[in-house]
C-alpha cells in the first residue's frame, strides 16, 4: 500500500483540476459580466439622444453643437455624475468636440460598429458637407456595485497574481500540516521513549488514519511495547540471577565458617563446596545461554539430525534412568514417521530443549507416572510433539508463565530456566511450544515445529 503517494498525487491533481476549471469558470463569468457593461451603449434608449445630436451636428455644425451640450455637461458635472449622458462626438483625429478625453476601446468599437453593422441603434457616423466626418456614440454607464469593483480588480494583474499565490499558499499549507502532523506525533512518541516513558500511543493520537502514518505509529506502539517487555525482563532477569546466586554463595560461605571453627569436618564441607560450585556453574551456563538466545543474534543452523532418532534416544536415556521411579515412557510414532526426518538445525539446542521437556514431565508428575510422547505430521512442512504425562498438572493462571525465566510452580526444585531455554530453543528453529492440563488430568506440552526434508 502507497496511500501517501496517491494521497500526495491525488491532492496535487485536484489541486490543479479544481484551479483549471475554477479560472475558466471565472474568466468567464467575467466575460460574461464585463460583457453586460461593454463600452458602448446601443438601444432604443440612447438612440434618441444619438439621433438628435447627430441632426444638431448635420444642422448647424460643429460649433452649434458645442454652445447647445456644453451647458448640460457643467451642469451634470456639478451634479457629481461621472459620466454624463451626452454622446461623444469624436472627428477623425479621434478628439471629441467638448475635449473629453476618448477611449480608444470605445471609438473603435463605434467605428466597427457604423462600417460592419450599419443602422444600429445608439451609434451613428455623421458626414457633414464640408467633409468631416464624426462618429456619435453613448458611452456606457459604469456597472454597478460589486461590479465596478470586480471588474476593476480582475483588469489588474497584479490582484489576479495575488489570488494564485494565496490559493497556491493555503493549498501547500494544508498538505504541509497534513504532513508534517503526524511527523511530529511520531516525533515526540519516540522522544518520550528514549525518556523511558512507553506509553506512547502513537496510533491514538494519529486519528481516523488509514494510510503509512497511521501503520508506523501502530508499529511505533508495538516497537515500544516490546522495549518495555524487554527492559522489564532484564531487570527481572538481573533480580533473579542476583537472588538465585546469593543462596549457593551463603552456603559456601557457611561451608567456609564451618571448616575453620571444626576442622574435622573438612572433606564433608569440601563436598559441599564443590557440589555449590558445580551449581553456580550450571547456573551460570543457564543464564549465559538464555542471553545469548534472547539477544537476537541469528543463531546459525549448520547441523542436519534427524528429530526421531533424537527423540529415540532420549527417551531410552530417560527410560533407563526411571526404571527405580517405577515410571513409563512410551513414543508413539505416526507410520510415515518411523523412516525419520531430517532437519537442518543446531542440534544441541534441540537435544536440551526437548531433554528438559521429557525430564521435566519425569520430575514434576512424580514416581510411578506415565509419560505419552505423540509425533505426527500436521501437513508436509510441520511436525506436531506432544509431551503429556498424568501428574498434578498445573494452575490455569500459570500456564504461560512457566515459560518465563526463573519460574517456579509449588515451590519445585531447580533454577526454573529449563523451560524458559526450551521456548527460546523451540522459536529459534521456527517453532512454537504452549501448554495445557489434559481433562484427564497432567500437563501436555504442545509443539510445533517446520520440518525440512524428509526421509523415505
Amino acid at each position: 500500500m502507497r496511500q501517501i503517494f496517491w494521497k500526495i498525487l491525488l491532492s496535487f491533481w485536484l489541486a490543479l483540476l479544481i484551479t483549471v476549471i475554477g479560472t475558466a469558470a471565472i474568466v468567464t463569468l467575467y466575460q460574461d459580466a464585463k460583457a453586460a457593461y461593454g463600452i458602448i451603449e446601443t438601444g432604443p434608449r440612447p438612440n434618441g439622444i444619438t439621433d438628435s445630436v447627430a441632426r444638431t451636428l448635420m444642422t448647424g455644425g460643429k460649433q452649434l453643437l458645442i454652445e447647445i451640450v456644453k451647458p448640460q455637461t457643467v451642469h451634470m458635472n456639478k451634479e457629481g455624475t461621472n459620466i454624463p449622458p451626452i454622446p461623444y462626438v469624436v472627428d477623425t483625429q479621434g478628439k471629441d468636440v467638448l475635449d473629453r478625453p476618448v477611449n480608444p476601446k470605445a471609438l473603435a468599437e463605434a467605428k466597427r460598429i457604423t462600417e460592419r453593422e450599419a443602422n444600429t441603434p445608439g451609434v451613428e457616423k455623421v458626414t457633414l458637407p464640408n467633409g468631416e466626418t464624426y462618429w456619435i456614440y453613448m458611452p456606457q454607464r459604469p456597472p454597478p456595485f460589486p461590479h465596478n469593483i470586480i471588474f476593476a480588480l480582475f483588469d489588474a494583474p497584479v490582484f489576479l497574481f495575488l489570488m494564485i499565490m494565496l490559493t497556491s499558499l493555503l493549498f501547500s499549507g494544508w498538505l504541509a500540516r497534513s504532513v508534517s502532523r503526524p511527523i511530529e506525533t511520531l516525533r515526540d512518541g519516540l522522544k518520550a521513549v528514549s525518556k523511558g516513558d512507553f506509553d506512547i500511543n502513537v496510533a491514538q493520537k494519529m486519528g481516523k488514519r488509514y494510510d503509512e502514518f497511521a501503520e508506523l505509529g501502530r508499529d511505533t506502539d508495538s516497537m515500544a511495547e516490546k522495549l518495555k517487555q524487554l527492559i522489564d525482563a532484564q531487570r527481572r532477569l538481573l533480580h533473579d540471577v542476583s537472588h538465585d546466586l546469593r543462596s549457593p554463595l551463603a552456603r559456601l560461605q557457611l561451608a567456609i565458617g564451618l571448616m575453620r571453627q571444626k576442622p574435622e569436618v573438612t572433606e564433608q564441607m569440601l563436598q559441599r563446596i564443590e557440589q555449590e560450585c558445580h551449581r553456580l556453574d550450571s547456573l551460570v551456563g543457564e543464564v549465559l545461554t538464555l542471553a545469548r538466545m534472547e539477544s537476537g543474534v541469528p543463531q546459525p543452523k549448520e547441523d542436519y539430525i534427524d528429530l526421531i532418532e533424537l527423540l529415540k534416544s532420549l527417551v531410552d536415556d530417560a527410560q533407563f534412568e526411571a526404571k527405580d521411579s517405577g515410571s513409563v515412557i512410551q513414543l508413539q510414532l505416526d507410520d510415515a514417521l518411523h523412516e525419520g526426518i531430517i532437519i537442518q538445525s543446531r542440534g544441541e539446542l534441540l537435544l536440551r530443549a526437548f531433554d528438559n521437556l521429557i525430564r521435566n514431565a519425569l520430575q514434576h508428575a512424580g514416581r510411578g507416572c506415565q509419560i505419552e510422547i505423540e509425533v505426527h505430521q500436521e501437513s508436509d512442512d510441520m511436525l506436531v510433539i506432544e509431551i503429556a504425562d498424568n501428574g498434578p498438572g498445573v494452575a490455569d493462571n500459570n500456564l504461560t508463565s512457566i515459560f518465563q525465566p526463573f519460574f517456579r510452580s509449588n515451590n519445585n526444585p531447580g533454577d526454573g530456566l529449563g523451560l524458559a531455554i526450551t521456548k527460546r530453543a523451540i522459536e529459534v528453529h521456527g517453532g512454537t511450544i504452549s501448554a495445557h492440563n489434559r481433562t484427564t488430568g497432567g500437563l501436555c506440552m504442545h509443539v510445533r515445529l517446520p520440518c525440512t526434508v524428509q526421509l523415505d
